[in-house]
């Protein structure tokens, strides 16, 4: 073999083994610095998740995943907490990581993240003379009393609702501390359904005025409309009400203290009740006897002078009593029956009545017949 080629071969193969050398220890070096790049927790959506829903349980929703550092998102959120109760701005698929320029802030919810729970934001036509003279600002609270104009006798004003919370005036719905009047065409409360329904119906009917309220003041009071007549009645007063129940209260007598009581208590006195007198009895009744015969029997009535009627009373007939005569005994047995009468005539008279016997008076006036 020539000298010339040999040396060829030799630089052939020495390239070969540079080049292996150099390939594998890139090789060993990408290894090593894959493994010992850092990794992060970042949130991922484990299903479909719908924007502007509010994420009050993010474990149903998210998923914690590790991923090296290098291609992790910047603004991606990495704990539970960062995104509970948070709204989403657009909504995000499977997989897809929670980045935070998607959550909702401040200025793009608006007047729905002032809402209360189960409450409508409901606007108002207003004027400076019904707002309070523009004193009326967002956040403060407000009563509502509606006009309704039909006649001069049949007109009426009325405080429909109280303690209204005010959302915003115009499309104002934050005030800075400079901010102390603020002037509008529309007024926008937070209501219920049900006070929206009444708030639309006194707006189409007649016209709305707002009344500022203090903030510590929450008290609901209870006052019937007012009518043309009652214009010239006097009007109570709440310091009045205060007056009379603060005089009133400073008038009542104190209570007095109970003595406290002796730790020997004495013994109990004994108590002796007088024997009553026994009562006089009454004096006996004055009584007269009526003795009646009629035919074969004899009656007794019983008459009792009342003295306070002055007259005699009960004059029962006493047919069971001892003292009556017995009637008449009947004849014996084996008697001879008595012969009937042969019958009168037809034309014959009736027999007339023994004559009575004259009357004959007895004590106490009363008048009694004998037969």
């Amino acid at each position: 073999m020539k000298p010339k080629t040999m040396m060829l071969m030799v630089v052939a193969i020495g390239c070969g083994l540079a080049a292996s050398y150099m390939t594998s220890r890139l090789l060993a070096e990408r290894n090593n610095g894959a493994v010992e790049e850092e990794k992060v927790s970042v949130l991922v959506a484990k299903a479909k998740v719908p924007a502007w829903v509010s994420i009050k349980e993010p474990e149903k929703y998210f998923e914690q995943k590790e991923v090296p550092v290098s291609i992790a998102p910047k603004k991606g959120l990495k704990e539970f907490k960062d995104i509970k109760n948070q709204r989403l701005s657009q909504g995000l698929s499977e997989g897809e990581y929670v980045l935070e320029d998607k959550l909702v802030n401040a200025e793009q919810v608006g007047l729905v993240a002032k809402l209360p729970p189960g409450m409508r934001a409901i606007a108002l036509k207003v004027n400076a003379e019904s707002l309070a003279g523009g004193f009326v600002l967002p956040g403060y609270h407000v009563d509502v009393l509606s006009t309704l104009r039909n006649g001069t006798n049949e007109s009426i004003s009325k405080m429909i609702l109280q303690n209204m919370l005010v959302l915003a005036v115009d499309m104002v719905a934050n005030r800075d501390n400079q901010t102390t009047t603020m002037l509008g065409s529309t007024v926008t409360l937070a209501a219920t359904p049900e006070e929206a329904q009444r708030l639309s119906l006194a707006g189409a009917l007649g016209e709305l005025r707002l009344t500022l309220r203090t903030p510590d003041d929450n008290k609901i009071v209870r006052l019937p409309g007012s009518r043309w007549e009652d214009l010239g009645k006097p009007v109570r007063d709440a310091s009045s009400d205060k007056e009379e129940e603060s005089t009133q209260v400073a008038s009542a007598s104190p209570v007095p203290m109970l003595p406290a009581l002796p730790q020997d208590a004495p013994p109990p006195i004994n108590v002796y009740e007088k024997p009553s007198e026994p009562k006089p009895e009454p004096p006996p009744l004055e009584t007269h006897t009526l003795t009646i015969v009629t035919g074969e029997f004899v009656q007794k009535a019983v008459f009792t002078f009342d003295p306070v009627a002055q007259s005699w009373i009960n004059g029962a007939l006493a047919r069971g009593s001892e003292d009556v005569a017995p009637r008449r005994p009947a004849p014996p047995t084996g008697a001879p029956k008595p012969v009937d009468a042969p019958p009168k005539p037809a034309d014959a008279a009736p027999a007339q009545p023994a004559p009575l016997a004259p009357l004959t008076p007895i004590r106490g006036g009363l008048p009694g017949r004998v037969g």
